[in-house]
């Protein structure tokens, strides 16, 4: 319920702040005194775009703020998933800035137009003569049905079941596809595994590799050149070895005189053993070496199948095309992994769409149980507002997908004249006719809903004498079930009010401003006599004003 609305620096507005309470609550004034800027105020809090234009003084922010009552709205769960603050008496603000910004605020958080726009279609419902296509739309005339059956809970459910449904689709769709590719290069990849597993390669294989084919290269330079150092270390009586064998016992007779000339001895018989060790490995290096053409060969064909894999595979090591080939190897497993899953989904998805047939088979069939009441009834209201020889009728159809509303589709069939053919109601109801109708749609779902605050902005207009009393006393009816505020020319309904606010127009300094005020009993009396007679009021008006308030 909408508590307080205040208004600053919006158009002709200068300040602006209004209180609400619950049942019917009238706006009347005369034609451009401002009622629609009023309207314009509350359309900005509803997150419509907002225009430069509308500032009052260009030079100051226009803020309009409103305060709602949330508390029977179940709520809760919106500012929860949405991250705001809940308070039972929420306030929504909408700031626009001289630079041409605009801002948005849910109890002081910032929020962005989409959100506001979200929350604020459930606080506030505005509806004028111009804008009710929504009774040509499918989603509201399903609506209609569900409201009326209560069963918008069962819609929340079904809805879940199918976006779960839709979501395990969509995972279907992106295994498949995933499935696809893999298959599609199944044949390469697994040539390119068997590849790299029959050569077996080990990581630190070409070097090794490397180090054996220079040997068998160079087989014969090194055989000399190792067959020279040998005979040095051991020639005669002249080789290294000898010689410091020699010089070794010679340092060993007089190193008991002395620390030094033990250290001298110790350092000569280790260069002399570590020597001894090297001609032992060069000799058993020598006797090893020799020319094998074949081997060379083997060596440089292993050399060029693994410079030819790292070429390939645009690596440059071994542990890399041994990484590439466990990657391989995986892949080749999550083709059949993925092929399980598939089937899984599959599953799921039937299990669901299972669930989702009963669902929407229960759904359809609690639609048609009320359909012939949602007639009635709605035919009864249009003919107390004048459409006495209208004809509804309300068709089910079957539809082979899954909707947001389940598998219905539905034909809202209309006639204002008595003998005429039943049409599409879009086709078939002029501008007046549709209010009318729409009227009659908001009072029958105000008995079902707890709907937000609803504001009919003239949708009485060009209806007169009984039909106009009719209107108030559907407005009166409807506003027992929710907060109901009416913009009207007609004395009849603005007779109904719990409340009154009048719009006026005034000149201060040389500069046009809109007030809303509001009236009581006396001033009210006042109002519905000018809405009678135009600016002279009669005192016949007056008595007819005051019959109208006491009837």
């Amino acid at each position: 319920m909408l508590q307080r609305l205040s208004v600053s620096n919006f158009a002709i507005i200068n300040e602006l702040n209004l209180s609400f309470g619950r049942g019917l609550t009238i706006i009347t004034g005369e034609t451009g005194a401002g009622k629609s800027i009023l309207l314009g105020a509350l359309r900005l809090i509803l997150g419509e775009r907002a225009d430069l234009k509308q500032l009052n003084d260009q030079n100051k922010k226009c803020v309009v703020e409103a305060v709602f009552d949330i508390s029977n709205l179940n709520l809760n769960s919106f500012f929860e998933t949405n991250e705001l603050d809940f308070e039972n008496e929420t306030i929504v603000r909408r700031e626009l800035l001289p630079g041409g910004k605009s801002r948005a605020f849910v109890n002081d958080t910032p929020v962005n137009l989409n959100l506001l726009q979200s929350l604020s279609e459930k606080l506030i419902d505005i509806h004028s003569q111009f804008n009710s296509q929504n009774l040509f739309n499918q989603d509201y005339q399903l609506q209609i049905l569900d409201a009326y059956v209560g069963q918008l809970n069962e819609i929340k459910s079904y809805r879940k079941l199918l976006n779960q449904r839709n979501q395990k689709r969509t995972e279907l769709a992106d295994l498949t596809e995933k499935l696809h590719e893999l298959n599609k290069e199944a044949d390469y990849r697994q040539f390119l595994f068997e590849e790299l597993d029959t050569a077996n390669l080990k990581d630190d294989e070409a070097e090794n590799l490397e180090k054996e084919m220079n040997e068998l290269k160079n087989v014969e330079e090194i055989s000399r050149i190792l067959d020279e150092a040998e005979n040095k270390l051991n020639d005669g009586d002249f080789g290294i070895l000898p010689t410091l064998r020699n010089i070794s016992v010679q340092l060993q007779r007089i190193s008991r005189l002395g620390k030094d000339f033990e250290e001298f001895y110790n350092r000569i018989e280790s260069s002399r053993i570590e020597l001894s060790d090297l001609n032992s490995e060069i000799s058993i290096k020598l006797q090893k070496l020799e020319a094998n053409p074949e081997k060379l060969e083997e060596t440089a064909s292993r050399l060029d199948l693994i410079n030819g894999l790292l070429n390939k595979h645009r690596v440059q090591s071994i542990a890399e095309l041994n990484e590439i080939k466990q990657q391989l190897e995986t892949e080749n497993l999550n083709s059949a992994q993925i092929e399980n899953e598939i089937e899984e989904l599959k599953k799921e998805i039937s299990k669901l769409e299972e669930e989702l047939n009963q669902s929407a088979a229960e759904i359809s069939k609690n639609r048609k149980d009320v359909i012939p009441s949602v007639e009635k009834e709605l035919i009864e209201s249009v003919a107390k507002l004048g459409m006495e020889n209208s004809a509804i009728e309300l068709k089910l159809n079957s539809k082979p997908d899954f909707g947001p509303n389940g598998k219905d589709e539905i034909e809202f069939l209309f006639s204002a004249n008595k003998g005429s053919q039943l049409k599409e109601i879009e086709k078939s109801v002029s501008g007046g006719e549709r209010s009318r109708l729409m009227l009659a749609v908001k009072k029958l779902l105000a008995g079902k809903l707890e709907l937000p605050t609803l504001i009919l902005d003239e949708i009485d207009t060009g209806v007169s004498g009984r039909v106009a009393d009719e209107v108030g006393n559907m407005m009166k009816e409807m506003s027992k079930n929710l907060q109901l505020i009416t913009i009207t020319h007609l004395p009849q309904v603005a007779a109904k009010a719990d409340a009154h606010f009048k719009v006026e127009k005034q000149t201060e300094a040389e500069k046009t401003i809109t007030s809303v005020n509001p009236l009581d009993k006396k001033q009210r009396i006042l109002e519905i006599a000018a809405l009678l007679s135009g600016s002279d009021i009669t005192d016949s008006a007056i008595e007819q004003a005051e019959l109208l308030i006491s009837n």
